[in-house]
């Protein structure tokens, strides 16, 4: 019994030391092409309360989330509308292409990077 006992504690002592993964939000508003991205805590709800309210606007919505992950938006504005499109991947750099050949398969032309950031 004592045994288990131990491995019981040693388990709990293992997982409190292990750090939790921060949790990333892209809000973005399609009308206008602002985006925000926001990754500053390991509470996804409260990082994408932070992005929308960062986004500012009723026409805000959330587009991407994640943790232990990259993330990006694309987007492509005009007077006809808009084309976005989300990428993921191991840096920035690498979410940012994802999304740009997202867009363009969208059917964007002059697509762009709006925000980008990594958990």
């Amino acid at each position: 019994m004592r045994g288990l006992f131990i491995t019981i504690i040693g388990a709990a002592l293992l997982a409190a030391a292990t750090p939790a993964a921060a949790q990333l939000a892209i809000a973005l508003d399609t009308t206008t092409g602002k985006a925000v991205a926001f990754a500053g805590t390991t509470d996804g709800a409260r990082n994408q309360r932070e992005a929308m309210s960062s986004c500012n606007s009723s026409s805000c919505r959330i587009v991407a989330t994640g943790k232990k992950t990259c993330a990006a938006v694309s987007e492509a504005l005009s007077s006809g509308g808009s084309v976005w499109a989300v990428g993921y991947g191991t840096t920035t750099s690498v979410a940012e292409q994802a999304a740009w050949h997202n867009c363009r398969a969208k059917g964007g032309v002059n697509c762009r990077a709006a925000a980008s950031v990594c958990d």
